[in-house]
């Protein structure tokens, strides 16, 4: 994409530093991530512990998220992205001197957690919202796509620094990475042009002559309201809602089989879990250079299915006798296999979410579908936890499984794949008929269309 002449150099730039921010605070967030993880298990040996730290960043997202939503329609996305990763440096700054003085404890990590957790939620709506400003309609699938499988390389190299960090490196050494991670990523954001497609005209339908408190509460129900009045949304939100409740099968699963039931080493368990990066890789460029999806519906059932097998699957390193390096190969195939899965799911569902979705309301839309998906997670994650913990791990998975089956068959049935068809290709249809042709400078940038949101 970036050695594609035809596109705007502008939007080339903006593809190469957004890509480099993600990347950069991508690699230190799987270092952290990865750090805390294996203390809680390692100190605790206790699933339940590291659960928990899941869900105070879960409970935190849910209740801002309508708010995030509102700020990222009616505010300025570069200020709202810009502040909130100065603020999560300086967050993480505080952690830093505090493991400095007086060393890591579970209370501190659960702080930092809460914290970043209420920060976060208005940064990534604001970029979910803002993707269709900083690039052409016509190229997200591409955009998405490339990001997704540059990303990957974090997913692979994360863990194996994580890792090997953690045994070579102090937790103050650690989270000092992570601070450098988070302040390149906030310099980089920077340099992004967010009004490169913006159009003021999309935004008319936000301006309005109710104030106060009315004002408030009709902007914060719309995205529920277009939700609830859409029955391809209603379903799409159902059943990610309840996977969402399995989530703990991906998330505290293998930590829990890796490190406690097979005693691996943190280099190991960095490994294995680098080698399951593997899958966002593949599929993330399988989806890039995809022709344009024409069903993205029908690819998301296909998805489900496949990802309902795996979790069965995952049981097998448990159960089968045979030498630690096949076992490791075991994990990191089936981990493989599950992350390309989510890729094909995740990435056209965004998609079809980016593109049907009207953009002045786009910010609340997001932040309701997260909400809704999210909701029933702490319990998932809380729940996973207790019953990983008292090892029932054969019951579990395979329940897990067939719930999944049977919420997808009974959801995404043949009328409702074909409904989201038709929405997605007047999206399409609608996207065309308003298309002009994009002026550009002598430099071959994009000309904006309305005022620069500047900081």
């Amino acid at each position: 994409m970036i050695f594609n002449q035809q596109l705007p150099l502008r939007e080339r730039i903006n593809f190469v530093v957004y890509a480099l921010s993600r990347f950069i605070l991508s690699v230190g967030n799987y270092v952290y991530l990865f750090a805390v993880s294996y203390y809680i298990m390692y100190e605790t040996g206790s699933a339940l512990y590291f659960s928990i730290n899941m869900a105070i960043s879960v409970v935190v997202t849910l209740i801002l998220l309508p708010f995030s939503g509102v700020l990222s329609d009616l505010g300025n996305k570069r200020k709202i992205i810009i502040s909130g990763e100065v603020l999560n440096s300086l967050v993480i700054l505080g952690l830093f001197l505090y493991t400095v003085i007086y060393d890591i404890n579970l209370i501190a990590i659960y702080i930092v957690t809460f914290l970043t957790s209420m920060i976060e939620p208005f940064v990534s709506n604001a970029f979910q919202t803002a993707i269709t400003e900083l690039f052409h309609k016509d190229r997200i699938q591409q955009v998405m796509g490339y990001t997704s499988a540059i990303l990957s390389s974090t997913v692979i190299l994360g863990p194996i620094l994580g890792g090997v960090l953690f045994g070579l490196l102090s937790f103050p050494q650690i989270i000092l990475i992570f601070l450098i991670a988070f302040v390149l990523s906030a310099l980089l954001d920077f340099f992004l042009k967010f009004d490169l497609y913006y159009d003021k005209a999309v935004y008319k339908e936000n301006d309005s002559d109710t104030v106060g408190f009315s004002k408030f509460k009709r902007d914060i129900s719309e995205g529920f309201i277009f939700i609830a009045r859409n029955r391809v949304f209603k379903s799409l939100l159902i059943i990610a809602a309840l996977v969402n409740f399995m989530s703990g099968v991906i998330s505290i699963f293998p930590e829990k089989m890796m490190i406690y039931e097979l005693s691996f080493q943190p280099e190991t368990v960095g490994i294995v879990n680098a080698i399951a990066g593997i899958g966002v890789l593949i599929g993330g460029l399988t989806v890039a250079r995809m022709k344009k999806l024409e069903n993205p519906f029908r690819m998301i059932k296909k998805g489900f299915l496949v990802f309902a097998g795996l979790v069965v699957l995952y049981l097998l390193p448990l159960y089968v006798d045979a030498g630690p390096v096949l076992i490791v190969l075991m994990i990191g195939g089936i981990g493989i296999a599950i992350t390309l899965t989510l890729q094909i799911v995740n990435i056209p569902t965004n998609l079809f979410i980016q593109l049907v979705t009207p953009q002045h309301i786009k910010g609340r839309v997001f932040s309701t579908i997260s909400l809704c998906a999210m909701s029933i997670m702490p319990v998932g994650t809380i729940f996973y936890g207790y019953m990983y913990d008292l090892e029932l791990y054969w019951i579990i998975n395979t329940v897990s499984t067939l719930l999944i089956i049977v919420i997808v068959l009974v959801l995404f049935n043949e009328k409702l794949i074909e409904r989201s068809k038709e929405m997605y290709d007047a999206a399409k249809v609608e996207n065309e008929e308003l298309e002009e042709p994009a002026p550009e400078t002598s430099e071959g940038l994009m000309d904006p269309k309305a005022d620069p949101q500047s900081i």
